[in-house]
């Protein structure tokens, strides 16, 4: 099933399911946590995608700091403001990922903590 989402979304999501994958103190279900890398593995070239644009804008923001990075010095207001401005167009707009809800019966009780249920949210069934 396809579901539309912000850029932003598909972000915190992937974030919220890397947290549960690789929380190895939490008793996650295997089950669940295999349909989990699934729906990661759906969200993987918008990730890897907006990662690229991202690296591409710190490069014409950045300069090169003392180990040889480059980075967008915190004292550079106008240069991390451009870097956001560049950013947000692209993290509001919308695409599609292509996964199956998450019913409530899935989710539930299945050893995800309440701050990983919240991050589920935009791909669970009402």
């Amino acid at each position: 099933m396809d579901i539309t989402l912000t850029l932003g979304e598909v972000l915190n999501l992937n974030q919220t399911l890397k947290s549960i994958i690789d929380d190895n103190k939490a008793k996650v279900d295997p089950l669940f946590k295999f349909k989990l890398l699934g729906i990661m593995k759906s969200a993987e070239t918008h990730v890897a995608n907006f990662e690229t644009i991202r690296n591409e804008k710190i490069m014409e923001y950045g300069k090169e700091a003392e180990d040889g990075s480059i980075q967008i010095p915190k004292e550079d207001k106008d240069a991390i403001k451009q870097f956001n401005d560049s950013l947000i167009q692209i993290i509001n707009s919308q695409v599609t990922v292509n996964v199956e809800r998450l019913k409530v019966t899935d989710v539930f009780n299945k050893g995800v903590r309440a701050e990983h249920l919240i991050g589920l949210y935009p791909i669970m069934e009402e």
